[in-house]
């Protein structure tokens, strides 16, 4: 699994995402980022992401969000 902010210095987390996609590369991509706006939701759920945490957020729910494939994941 990748994780990736939205936010990252130099890059963000969307063009690493596209990139990622673009190669052609299946691995789960999570999401985590202080951008809690549904259209952010929406935009990088739609650029291929298959889940999105915004911070801030509880430890456990992140556990649980990466420690077990999900139904319909890439893998």
């Amino acid at each position: 699994m990748i994780i990736l902010d939205i936010m990252m210095p130099k890059l963000s987390g969307l063009e690493v995402l596209k990139s990622v996609r673009k190669q052609g590369r299946t691995t789960p991509v999570l999401l985590l980022t202080a951008k809690s706006q549904m259209q952010d939701k929406a935009e990088g759920l739609g650029l291929g992401a298959d889940d999105y945490l915004a911070k801030p957020f509880a430890a456990p729910e992140l556990l649980a969000r990466t420690s077990k494939p999900r139904a319909g994941s890439r893998q």
